[in-house]
C-alpha cells in the first residue's frame, strides 16, 4: 500500500551528486512514521527531522524499521532506484508515512545524521493507515522507487 508517489528530499540528491550518498552499495532502511511528522523536501537533511514521529515500537513494528534490499540499474539514459516491498506481518500499526532512510554504519540503529533519501504518503486521503494484528504492508511501484533521466539534447 503505497498510495502516493515517492518524494526524494533535496538534501538526499545534492548527497547522490557530491558522492556521499551511495546508492548502490548504501544500506537503507524503510521506517513507517505517523501524521504527527509534516515532510519537509527541502530542508530534511537528518533522520534527526523525522525520528520523534517514528510509529512506536510493539505490536509487530520495531524501531528503525525494516532492511531494504536495493537495486541500481539503467536502460538508455534512464537510472532507476529500487528496492524490496515490506511487510509487518500480524501488526498492530497506524502510519501516515514510509521513508527510506541510509543506514550510514549499517548497524541496523539509524543515528541523528544519517540521510533520509525519499518518503511516500500511504493514504493520499489525508488520513493515516492501520492494521490491527494483520499484515501491514508498504509496496514499490512497479517503476522503482525513482528514476532519474538524462537529457538527450
Amino acid at each position: 500500500m503505497a498510495a502516493g508517489n515517492w518524494v526524494v528530499y533535496g538534501p538526499a540528491l545534492e548527497a547522490i551528486n557530491k558522492a556521499t550518498l551511495d546508492l548502490d552499495s548504501g544500506t537503507y532502511r524503510m521506517v513507517l512514521v505517523t501524521s504527527a511528522y509534516t515532510p519537509n523536501q527541502s530542508t530534511h537533511a537528518a533522520w534527526s527531522s523525522i525520528s520523534a514521529s517514528e510509529v512506536a515500537s510493539g505490536g509487530g513494528y520495531a524501531t528503525h524499521g525494516k532492511l531494504l534490499t536495493c537495486t541500481v540499474s539503467r536502460s538508455a539514459n534512464v537510472v532507476t532506484f529500487d528496492c524490496d516491498d515490506q511487510s509487518w506481518a500480524a501488526s498492530t500499526i497506524t502510519a501516515k508515512y514510509a521513508v527510506i532512510v541510509n543506514d550510514a554504519n549499517a548497524d541496523g540503529a539509524l543515528a541523528a545524521g544519517d540521510v533520509p533519501l525519499a518518503y511516500v504518503d500511504l493514504d493520499t486521503g489525508g488520513g493515516s493507515l492501520s492494521s490491527t494484528a494483520a499484515a501491514f504492508s508498504v509496496g514499490i511501484n512497479a517503476s522503482g522507487v525513482f528514476t532519474v533521466t538524462a537529457a538527450t539534447s
